[in-house]
């Protein structure tokens, strides 16, 4: 979708594949039991700048509610806490949000001030990992449970000693070093139901949206793309193809056969990391916050899915699990053992209400890890395919596996497009034809 906004602004006649039945990819929703439910539990950061960009020209920008301020309510057993800036210019902004952390001793309240503005600053290298970091950088057992550790889960869906220092810092850099760069932003619609705007988007513009339309073949000419092909045997020619799709995947389109230098796929030494959320529902709220994270805690990241969507009557929560490694095997009954009681433990509010029924979704390949190096195995957006262009997952963006890096990547391969027209002048700009796709 990132992908096809730009061209269609700039003229082209853009047509979307989506071989599934919905749109927004592992963003998507779904329909159970009469109510839409979003595939993950996404959640933005206002530094998210590209996917608020893309969400404004659809026109949902609204679909997104931002905080004011970020204010990050958190529990350790019955303790309570909250992570929460204050109006001070970036980086400062921050220093309450530590400094007042009350899950922590004043000692390491002021190590965390300390690791965070060596964050801000860049100090590390690139091959270590963000607990060798945090662990040179003098930040106690205490604070890698109850800060850096969550929030390095939360946001990287990796633990801090999995994940690179460099994408770590990514992240917490642009969110610390700018003010409201960290504030949460809760979607308040079903992710599906955002997406569809790019149906009207494309329509209005001369193209098309299609959806359950496999792709089998991406076809060339020479050494140029041509078009691809759909399972239904429909040829549909293209001056430019962009595959957001994984590269084994791309290789199969391609014939099978080897892929030319500079598409062959390094990634099987990356390694991907699962997500696990419990849907449960309430006869009656359940939460006093529409989000909650749990350190010290088999929960970690608790959502009351039916407040951010605005609904009353029944509470549908959301127990998300990120590096959920050792939950992907078990049961959904033996997850659901586990982390039922420990949410009633954390919100006692919660035992007065009647357990309605429950859900367990899994996603084995949620994101790949964003381990030390893992950039390199990653493939560039431009191919030695002339028109053929690479967006989602497999391209680096400088940002790990999240909107973000997805919208990034939609839009640098955008960016390629329209600048190779630009190169060949007004005879290599897109006719408004049926043929010009």
């Amino acid at each position: 979708m990132s992908a096809a906004v730009c061209p269609a602004e700039a003229g082209a006649q853009v047509i979307l594949l989506e071989q599934s039945g919905r749109l927004g990819g592992r963003a998507a929703s779904f329909s159970y039991r009469g109510e839409e439910i979003d595939d993950g539990q996404h959640v933005l950061l206002r530094c998210c700048t590209e996917v608020i960009g893309l969400l404004a020209r659809l026109g949902k920008g609204e679909s997104v509610a931002f905080q004011p301020r970020l204010s990050v309510p958190v529990r350790c057993g019955s303790a309570r806490a909250r992570l929460r800036s204050s109006a001070l210019p970036g980086p400062f902004h921050v220093l309450p949000a530590l400094l007042g952390y009350g899950l922590l001793r004043p000692r390491d309240r002021w190590a965390a001030v300390w690791g965070g503005a060596a964050l801000v600053l860049g100090r590390g290298s690139g091959s270590e990992t963000f607990e060798e970091w945090l662990e040179k950088h003098d930040q106690s057992r205490a604070a890698v449970a109850r800060l850096w550790g969550p929030v390095c889960v939360a946001a990287l869906n990796a633990r801090p000693g999995t994940a690179g220092l460099g994408f770590a810092a990514k992240v917490l850099r642009e969110g610390l070093a700018r003010p409201h760069g960290g504030d949460l932003g809760f979607f308040r619609e079903p992710l599906s139901e955002v997406f569809s705007a790019v149906v009207p988007y494309l329509t209005e513009r001369g193209g098309e949206v299609r959806q359950r339309a496999r792709v089998t073949a991406v076809l060339t000419k020479g050494e140029d793309v041509s078009g691809v092909r759909l399972a239904t045997g429909e040829v549909l020619g293209a001056e430019a193809v962009v595959a957001a799709v994984p590269p084994p995947s791309l290789a199969a389109m391609l014939g099978g056969t080897p892929l030319p230098q500079g598409l062959a796929w390094r990634g099987e030494r990356l390694r991907f990391a699962p997500i696990v959320n419990v849907h449960l529902w309430f006869d009656r709220p359940v939460m006093e916050e529409p989000f909650v994270l749990a350190v010290e805690s088999s929960l970690q990241a608790v959502f009351d899915a039916s407040s951010l969507h605005g609904r009353r009557g029944e509470a549908h929560v959301v127990l998300s699990q990120s590096a959920a490694e050792k939950w992907l095997p078990l049961p959904a009954g033996d997850i659901e053992g586990a982390l039922v009681p420990e949410f009633l433990r954390l919100f006692p509010e919660a035992r007065r209400a009647r357990l309605l029924h429950t859900l367990v979704l899994k996603r084995a390949r949620a994101t790949w890890v964003p381990a030390p190096g893992s950039e390199t195995d990653l493939l560039q957006p431009i191919t030695p395919i002339t028109g053929l262009y690479l967006a989602g997952d497999a391209t680096p963006t400088g940002w790990p596996s999240t909107l973000e890096g997805a919208a990034r990547s939609g839009r640098q391969a955008a960016d390629l497009i329209l600048s190779e027209w630009d190169g060949r002048g007004d005879k290599g700009r897109p006719s408004q034809t049926k043929e010009a796709r």
